[in-house]
């Protein structure tokens, strides 16, 4: 009994440990909040000013287009779907005569409709580049703004 009450004791020892070490590890791992960012981030001993990763993008309006010509690409390919679903009716309700015929327009529906889904989507994909390079131009930007004051604060007070 005495030896299952030691090692019952020594196993919640070793497991407090455990807990303290993982306890420990997330503490260093968490990011202080409330911290603001020319405090967090910092040039030499100068703070940042102009320089906030945490700012929202310059180029909303960009990006709203970028989501809209993408989800107009779908929807044109939606919009085909239905014209060749059309199509196959008109053939079945006898408007359209000839299989050829019906064969023609099928595939020039579908070459148009992959023609203007390519189109939009790659406009999508381009205005959202446009943006994401905006907004790292103007990361770019305000770092280097950042260092010219810094720079020219230690220049001038050396003089």
């Amino acid at each position: 009994m005495l030896v299952e009450e030691d090692e019952a004791k020594k196993r919640r020892e070793e497991d407090k440990e455990k807990i303290a070490l993982i306890e420990r590890a997330d503490a260093r791992h968490q990011k202080k909040v409330g911290k603001p960012y020319y405090e967090e981030f910092q040039t030499g001993l100068e703070g940042v000013r102009h320089f906030n990763p945490k700012a929202t993008s310059r180029f909303l309006r960009l990006r709203a287009l970028s989501d809209f010509l993408v989800l107009g690409a779908y929807v044109e390919i939606l919009l085909v779907a239905v014209g060749l679903g059309l199509l196959i009716h008109l053939k079945i309700s006898g408007v359209i005569g000839s299989v050829a015929i019906l064969f023609a327009l099928i595939v020039g529906v579908l070459v148009l409709g992959i023609g203007l889904f390519l189109f939009f989507k790659y406009l999508g994909e381009l205005a959202f580049l446009l943006a994401d390079v905006g907004d790292q131009q103007n990361d770019v930007v305000q770092l280097l703004q950042d260092i010219r004051e810094n720079t020219e604060r230690r220049e001038a007070e050396k003089t």
